[in-house]
């Protein structure tokens, strides 16, 4: 071989050799993770317990996999095109007006940031959404209540809402739906099959951009609720914007989404796109996909207000009775005496209150209880917190039992009569949040044993917190709002695994008591009830 010839080969091996170690250690695509919350903050992306947020960690993960660098951010005034620029993609997962303050009181936006946002991604840039993403920047600073909500303003929608393909009109309550797939071949996917479903917040949307290629539609006539009474719909899907990509998914309110295989396969391949990493054919198809999508649910106004403790005829026919009537204390006494407390507990304008006494339970009224023993039941009881309270509604109460400290043999002191716990709790303010096995001192747990999920529904304090309690044979279910949030079986291995590794393992059969009282505790802090309600019911 010539010397000439030798070193051409040489040299062709050297580019190749550096081209591969170029793109070898090519820098990592860099994406904002925006999560301004003007409106509403959901849990999933809140900084409240230290940063990152629940869907941050998810998506760190997700970076290190795919080599992306997330930058997390609550700052609107940063955005202007020399800031964006810095970035492959921007992801939003925000709420409300982003131009103001809001909830969150994280730096607002400018006018001229938002307009940027719009030319970063014309320029040929990504942008991602996920769920509340539509919940942003509303046509016409619209209210959130009222016909209007529920009305299509095709060109006259705000900027925004053109720009990320749909609108937020309401959603309903949480439940397992299915999503049909419209275009397997879209990355992320290849894998998902032709449908599915899981329990999320589903969004009913409206205002859908003629372009969009559509990548699911949710199956609305099969869900509950008069927000999904329309034909199927999109809630996943892809467009362009000038030279640019945006993508949008209605998925991401619970944790266990975030986790979920299907949804971060669905997510990856949509970044993926966002970023330029991978093509796709993005043609519209919008109206063979969806060919109802424009007709919106009807408004369903307010429905009038009902009298407090009362009993409508559905509830009398199906055996419900009030467990408390609204203006006295007959059928309930004090947990220490039988006469109903004088002192601590409120009786007014049909709402029962636990006044605060300085966190000194002796000081107060003390626990109260039925006078009547329960086995099988159905409860519910409207509650409202005051800020930092802690109280519950405890089932199977046995006033006269206290564990028994192994060293003396004698009974013990625990602060309230002993019975299965309905944690009601300021999960924000609380400490007894912080306290317990995972959590499971928290709103709507079963005090000290099983935690209540994180991404449970919950209303603010001041607002009305509905506890329904279920207990037929063994079988016991906690729901806090509409959602079932603990579910167990009395006398179960895991439940006496449980209640081994709890406070209450020093009693004999803890929690297996054939019947037991109902009580509403004192424990030192104001907490209102009210709706009182119960209905027996057959263990068979």
């Amino acid at each position: 071989m010539k010397a000439s010839k030798f070193f051409s080969l040489v040299s062709v091996f050297t580019v190749l050799f550096f081209a591969a170690a170029v793109t070898a250690t090519a820098a990592p695509k860099k994406i904002l993770f925006f999560t301004k919350s003007s409106g509403f903050e959901h849990s999933v992306i809140s900084w409240k317990t230290g940063q990152p947020s629940f869907a941050e960690k998810i998506l760190l993960e997700l970076g290190q996999k795919n080599d992306w660098e997330f930058t997390f951010s609550k700052d609107g005034s940063k955005f202007s095109p020399e800031y964006l620029n810095q970035f492959d993609a921007v992801f939003f997962y925000t709420t409300g007006d982003l131009c103001s303050e809001g909830t969150d009181k994280q730096p607002a936006m400018t006018s001229a940031g938002k307009q940027a946002l719009f030319d970063y991604v014309r320029g040929g840039k990504g942008f991602i959404g996920t769920h509340a993403a539509t919940d942003t920047f509303h046509t016409a600073n619209e209210s959130k209540k009222g016909p209007d909500r529920y009305a299509n303003h095709g060109n006259d929608a705000d900027p925004y809402a053109c720009f990320i393909g749909g609108e937020f009109i309401i959603h309903g309550a949480q439940q397992v739906a299915t999503n049909q797939v419209i275009d397997p071949s879209f990355p992320g996917f290849e894998k998902v099959g032709d449908s599915f479903a899981f329990q999320e917040e589903w969004y009913s949307l409206k205002d859908f951009a003629p372009d969009l290629h559509v990548l699911t539609v949710i199956d609305a006539p099969h869900m509950k609720g008069s927000m999904y009474e329309r034909p199927a719909y999109p809630n996943t899907w892809a467009r362009p914007e000038g030279k640019g990509r945006v993508w949008y998914t209605a998925l991401g309110h619970r944790e266990d989404v975030w986790t979920n295989p299907t949804f971060q396969q669905i997510l990856v391949g949509g970044i993926k796109w966002a970023l330029g990493e991978v093509s796709a054919d993005v043609t519209p198809n919008l109206k063979a996909a969806a060919p109802g999508a424009y007709t919106n649910p009807r408004y369903v106004g307010p429905k009038p207000a009902t009298a407090l403790n009362t009993l409508t005829a559905q509830e009398k026919a199906a055996g419900w009775k009030l467990l408390w009537d609204g203006k006295t204390g007959d059928g309930w006494r004090s947990a220490k005496s039988e006469s109903f407390p004088t002192h601590g507990w409120k009786i007014q304008d049909g709402i029962l209150t636990v006044h605060e006494n300085g966190g000194e339970e002796s000081a107060g009224g003390g626990d109260i209880v039925t006078r009547k023993k329960y086995s099988d039941f159905e409860l519910t009881a409207e509650f409202r917190l005051t800020a930092g309270a802690n109280s519950g509604i405890k089932i199977f109460v046995q006033p006269n039992i206290s564990p028994v400290d192994k060293k003396t043999g004698k009974p013990t002191a625990v602060g309230s009569a002993i019975g299965l716990e309905f944690q009601i709790l300021d999960d924000q303010k609380h400490p007894d949040a912080k306290l317990g096995k995972d959590g499971d001192r928290r709103l709507g747990s079963l005090y000290d044993l099983i935690p209540a999920p994180t991404n449970k529904v919950t209303k603010p304090i001041g607002e009305w917190n509905q506890a329904h309690i279920i207990s037929r044979g063994k079988h016991v279910e906690f729901w806090l709002n509409g959602t079932l949030t603990v579910q167990f079986e009395r006398g179960s291995d895991d439940f006496r695994a449980h209640v081994a590794e709890s406070k209450f393992k020093g009693i004999p059969e803890f929690g297996e008591w054939a019947d037991g009282l109902i009580l509403l505790q004192e424990h030192g802090n104001e907490v209102s009830f009210r709706n009182v309600k119960i209905r027996e019911l057959n263990a068979k």
